[in-house]
């Protein structure tokens, strides 16, 4: 049955080829009733333009319980019903969506039975980036090139990079976590063109603005479908600390 929902997008992942559908890519959002949706298949660069929606973006969709996925925020979109009602500019605005649905440790969003959501963090230590192949892996390829006989597809490239945050949660609990964030590898993508040293300026830009002290930085943290036990940074929120902890606001 479906059911349509308001959500405003907070997390989307970089888009990989898929077997059964054109591209992928994992949407998570919170409905104006607080709970937590991971949106899947969203093949969201091949979307009408009236439908392509930003971190963000408030959408309505039609959507059903997934038949495949088990994890209680997944949803099937029902995609010719989606549109874009509205974007969130100002950070008090999108602290009223995402403070209440925050967790203080990773370990307390998982005793919730939660496979999404946001994790409060109180350091991070380091970007590590590792090498990875160029090249997608022989069933991706197969995918592309079979969409390339038949369709027009867009380029997409393969991030030769592994990224990985050292992190403390609000426990105190120190953490590795695989980055999987479309912020991440688009900043990559940006500044290889722009600095000889593209980690090297991340790692200055994350650690001492986003997630630095003068903001009050969440992980939006997503576990694999695959492997429940892994959890992995989707996103993140990096309010204005002054903002942030303004909890009247919400």
């Amino acid at each position: 049955m479906l059911t349509r929902e308001r959500i405003l997008n907070t997390v989307r992942t970089y888009p990989t080829p898929s077997t059964t559908n054109r591209e992928t890519v994992c949407i998570g959002g919170i409905t104006a009733g607080g709970e937590w949706r991971r949106l899947y298949p969203i093949p969201l660069r091949y979307l009408p333009e009236n439908q392509q929606f930003r971190t963000w973006d408030v959408i309505e969709v039609d959507v059903r319980a997934s038949t495949r996925d088990g994890r209680p925020e997944s949803r099937r979109p029902h995609l010719p019903t989606l549109k874009l009602v509205d974007h969130l500019h100002d950070w008090e605005a999108r602290c009223e969506w995402v403070k209440r649905t925050s967790f203080q440790s990773l370990r307390a969003l998982i005793d919730a039975g939660r496979s999404l959501g946001p994790v409060t963090i109180t350091k991070v230590i380091d970007l590590l980036a590792r090498k990875e192949t160029s090249e997608w892996d022989a069933t991706r390829r197969a995918k592309l090139d079979t969409l390339m006989l038949y369709d027009q597809p867009l380029p997409l490239e393969k991030i030769p990079l592994q990224f990985r945050l050292i992190w403390h949660d609000g426990d105190d609990v120190q953490h590795d976590s695989l980055v999987i964030s479309w912020e991440m590898a688009q900043t990559w993508r940006r500044y290889r063109k722009a600095y000889a040293d593209p980690v090297g300026e991340m790692r200055t830009k994350l650690l001492g603005d986003y997630f630095g002290t003068s903001r009050k930085p969440e992980f939006f943290m997503g576990n694999h479908s695959q492997r429940r036990h892994i959890f992995m940074v989707c996103g993140w929120f990096v309010p204005p600390r002054g903002v942030a902890e303004n909890e009247y606001l919400w």
